[in-house]
Order: structure tokens, then C-alpha cells, then sequence
């Protein structure tokens, strides 16, 4: 079968039925339906996937997509100029401490990395045990996972290539230490290469009611590995915690929550919203070894469009409202200093882009012009200047110094400048 055929097969299984989902979604909020469902992620991964086929240029930076659906914006603009004018201009600090190819090379901690030919640019690289997780490969014979060490050896994962769609290497999770990586159904240790299989497989590719079954990984938490497996009801799995012992135990968010691809593995968010649209409830979870307590519960008392992505502690809500985000602890909403259209224009442009560095820091790339799917110039020369934000201070300063990429298209995606989320 074809990639081709594949992801549209994929595509077609996943979405039929499935209700658009508020909040922390692709798509804007568009009724008033209250408690709709969240977990739409095999949608989610398939129309990533057709975004392939269909447009030939996919960016979604972090582990998963963050921003809205719709066409990307391309080329330059007023509001891309200002915002870039407005990075310059703001105080020098520290380099991003989350690792990314820039200028030259591979940037990690302040300082390039040289990086080989068989590197896939349109992945961000990760932190791993002695270096980098990688994609390698230039077209869909081709992508895996390797890990890139600091003097530019390259050790490719067991598991072979990713023929089945590109969704799977972006949906690689890395434990804290860095010594583990999982990936489509296994675990690998980093440092050894030795791998184990996934408990709870599916039993074929297409379930009897026509949904595809596959395991999906979450991500890890301080008791294991959070991911989801069979058994599988119209192609969404059940969810599981694998211990470092070999042990599993069910996981269930609470009803209608969900975890999000760009949050951590031991969150769960649930929005419901009134009958006339106009407030938005947010309630988040923290799974404590098998067991999902309430964290917290406020309403925003206005209609949310798109939630971004829940900082790691479950403190901060980044949403498409910039510069607004929300206090997650003190159920208000907080102002930071940044002109106002800036921060989403530059979101708008690269479907989302922004990531957590910390609990309670963000980066956001601030470039003259991004890709889009419709560009009349796939390949050009892009400014771009990393901001990091606090939610708690509510400043915002430059991360390292500005970077001149030459930007290249492939039907993979292209080498902007983008950042993987921590897993």
C-alpha cells in the first residue's frame, strides 16, 4: 500500500464520527455543546498526516500540534515585521535550553553542534542520554530515529524505518533522564539500544468496527510510561501506565478530560462551556501513581477559543489570546508585557510554535516570515529571534542571539526553526 493510500485510509478511520473537541484542539471552538468529548487524537494525527499529502510542507513544531487549523500564513507581513522589532528590542538573556537547529548547525545550551547529512531538519532534535534524539532520512523510505552523540556519531533506534506515516516520529516520548525513548509499541534504552515491546497490543491494523488500532504513546511520568493500548473502542485505546518493573495498571483520565500530545503525561484537562457559548470551565488532573486527583477547577468567565498547551506543573495555560495567559492555581486571567497582536500573528504563522521551557517559562520563535503550504518561495533566508516569556513575572527577554537560516522545503516539512516540547 502506499504512503499515500495509507494516510488516507488512516485519515477516514480516525475522523469519522468524531466530534471537533474544544479547547486544547486544532480547530476553533464552534458551538455550545457542553462537556464535548477531547479525545480526538487519532484525528488529530491524521489530518497532520494528510497535511503532508495534501500540502507538501508541514512545520508543527513540539511534540505534537500546537496551534489552530486552517491555512499557515506565508510570506511577510506588518504584523511579522513588528513582531520581530519588538523581539529586538527587548533585554539579552540566556540561550534556550531546549535544543534546536539553527544557524549552522544543531544549538544546544548556547553552542553549535555540527550536525551530518543523514539529519532530517524538519524534526527538532531532544535531549537524550550523551546527545540528541534525531530523525534521519529524506523521504518516507527512509525516516527513523537515531541518536546524534555530541562528536556527530550518529546510532540509529531499533524498530526500522517509519513507512507508515510521519505521525509516528513525532509522537517519540523521552523519560526525564534521558535514558529512555518511546516510540510506535517499544521502549528503548538509549545507552544499550536493547528494546522491549509494549504490553496491551492491538490485534490487527483496522479494527472490526473499521477504526484503526495502534498503540499510541503518551509520555513518561516519575511511575513509568503513560500510553494507550487495547482494548480499543472506535480507534481510541485504553490507557495504561507501564512501570519500570514490567507492570501495568489502568489510567483513565477522568470522564471527557483529556491528555494532550503538548502537555505532560500526569496531566488531564477538561473544558466545558455554557449553553450560549460565553464562559469556558477549565478543570485539570494530576495523576498520582494510578489515580487522577482534581487539581483545580475555575471558570474564565468568557468564551475560550484555543487552549495551547498546560504548563509542566499544571500552573499556566498558554492560549491563542496572547498576551494573556491563564493562572491555572489562581483561576485569573494575567497580562504580560508584550504588544498586543505580536505574539499571535507569529503563533498564526507557524501553527503554534510556542513551547514550555520550564514551569513557568515559554519560547516563542519571532521571525519576518514563515512557510505556509500555498508559498510561492518554499526556499528563502528567514530572521528569527527566540523570545522566553514568564507567566510569573510576566516579562519577556531575548533567548540567545538572532539567527539568519536559509530555509528549505521538502514534502516533509522545512528547516524553520523550531522547538521539540520536554517530554
Amino acid at each position: 500500500m502506499s504512503i499515500d493510500t495509507l494516510l488516507r485510509a488512516q485519515l477516514t478511520s480516525a475522523v469519522d464520527d468524531t466530534p471537533v473537541p474544544p479547547g486544547l484542539a486544532q480547530q476553533a471552538v464552534t458551538g455550545g455543546r457542553r462537556r464535548r468529548r477531547r479525545r480526538n487524537l487519532a484525528g488529530a494525527a491524521a489530518l497532520a498526516a494528510v497535511a503532508v499529502v495534501a500540502t507538501s510542507v508541514v512545520q508543527l513544531p513540539g511534540v505534537g500540534s500546537l496551534g489552530r487549523g486552517g491555512d499557515v500564513a506565508s510570506g511577510t507581513s506588518a504584523d511579522l515585521a513588528d513582531g520581530l522589532a519588538w523581539a529586538r528590542s527587548l533585554p539579552q538573556g540566556m540561550a534556550p535550553t531546549l535544543p534546536f537547529f539553527g544557524e549552522g548547525g544543531l544549538w544546544s545550551d548556547g553552542r553549535m553542534y555540527d550536525v551530518p547529512e543523514a539529519v532530517n531538519y524538519a524534526y527538532p532534535p531532544r535531549h537524550v542520554y550523551h546527545g540528541w534524539l534525531v530523525v534521519t532520512g529524506h523521504d518516507d523510505e527512509q525516516l527513523a530515529l537515531a541518536v546524534l552523540g555530541y562528536d556527530g556519531s550518529l546510532r540509529e533506534l531499533p524498530g526500522g524505518t517509519f513507512v507508515e506515516g510521519v505521525g509516528d516520529t513525532r509522537s517519540a516520548a523521552v523519560s526525564a533522564d534521558g535514558m529512555r525513548v518511546a516510540f510506535r509499541d517499544l521502549v528503548v534504552d538509549v545507552d544499550t539500544l536493547e528494546w522491549t515491546r509494549l504490553p496491551h497490543q492491538p490485534d490487527g491494523a483496522v479494527g472490526s468496527d473499521g477504526y484503526a488500532t495502534e498503540i499510541r504513546i503518551v509520555g513518561f511520568t516519575d511511575d513509568g510510561l503513560v500510553y494507550q493500548g487495547a482494548p480499543f473502542e472506535e480507534g481510541f485505546g485504553s490507557t495504561w501506565l507501564l512501570r519500570d518493573d514490567g507492570t501495568t495498571a489502568p489510567v483513565e483520565p477522568p470522564e471527557d478530560s483529556h491528555i494532550s500530545d503538548t502537555d505532560s503525561a500526569d496531566i488531564a484537562v477538561r473544558f466545558d462551556y455554557d449553553d450560549d457559548n460565553t464562559d469556558t470551565c477549565m478543570t485539570t488532573y494530576r495523576l498520582s501513581g494510578t489515580a487522577w486527583d482534581e487539581w483545580r477547577s475555575d471558570c474564565m468567565g468568557e468564551s475560550l477559543d484555543e487552549a495551547l498547551g498546560v504548563s509542566p506543573e499544571a500552573e499556566w495555560l498558554l492560549t491563542d489570546d496572547l498576551p494573556r495567559v491563564w493562572d491555572i492555581v489562581d483561576g485569573r486571567w494575567r497580562r504580560l508585557d508584550m504588544p498586543v497582536g505580536v505574539g499571535p500573528a507569529q503563533m498564526d504563522a507557524q501553527r503554534g510554535g510556542a513551547v514550555w521551557e520550564t514551569d513557568d517559562k515559554f519560547l516563542l520563535a519571532f521571525a519576518d516570515r514563515w512557510a505556509g503550504p500555498t508559498s510561492p518561495e518554499p526556499d528563502f533566508v528567514q530572521h528569527v529571534q527566540v523570545v522566553r516569556c514568564s507567566a510569573r513575572t510576566l516579562s519577556c527577554e531575548r533567548a540567545g542571539d538572532e539567527q539568519v537560516l536559509p530555509v528549505v522545503t521538502t514534502m516533509w516539512g522545512t528547516s524553520q526553526l523550531a522547538f521539540a516540547a520536554p517530554s
